[in-house]
C-alpha cells in the first residue's frame, strides 16, 4: 500500500519550488524593466501566476525578493568573468573579461539593467561600479 501523504508533501515540496522560481523570473524581468518602485508586489504574483502572499512566504516581503535577484545577478556577472579570465599576458585577460562582460549583460539584459540602474553614483567601495 503506498503512502499518500508521503507523495502529497514530495509533490507539494515540487509545488513550492515552483512558485519560488516562478517569482525570481517575474521578478527579474519587471525589476528589469521598471525598476524596484515600479515594480509592485501584486504585478510580480501575477505575472508569476502566484498568490501575492507567497512574496513574503519565500522572500520575506519585495526588499527580500529584490535582495535575492541581485545577489543572483551579481554572482552569476562575477562568475561569468571569472570562469573567462584565461590567457598568460595581462591584454588577452582584459579581452577575456570585457568580451565575458558583454555575453553577461547580453544573455541577462534585465539583470544588467537591475545592477546598473539602482547602483549609487560615483565609485563606493564594495557596490557594483567597483566591481568592474
Amino acid at each position: 500500500m503506498m503512502n499518500i501523504s508521503a507523495k502529497t508533501s514530495g509533490s507539494e515540496a515540487a509545488g513550492v519550488e515552483q512558485t519560488r522560481q516562478a517569482l525570481l523570473k517575474a521578478a527579474l524581468h519587471l525589476f528589469g524593466a521598471v525598476g524596484y518602485d515600479g515594480a509592485s508586489t501584486r504585478a510580480i504574483a501575477d505575472a508569476a501566476g502566484a498568490n501575492i502572499g507567497s512574496i513574503a512566504y519565500h522572500f520575506g516581503g519585495k526588499e527580500g525578493l529584490y535582495a535575492v535577484i541581485v545577489d543572483r545577478e551579481v554572482t552569476l556577472m562575477i562568475s561569468t568573468i571569472n570562469s573567462s579570465m584565461g590567457g598568460d599576458n595581462p591584454r588577452e585577460m582584459l579581452e577575456s573579461a570585457a568580451l565575458a562582460m558583454l555575453t553577461y549583460i547580453e544573455t541577462s539584459t534585465d539583470g544588467f539593467r537591475i545592477l546598473v540602474r539602482d547602483s549609487p553614483p560615483g565609485m563606493v567601495p564594495g557596490s557594483f561600479a567597483s566591481s568592474i
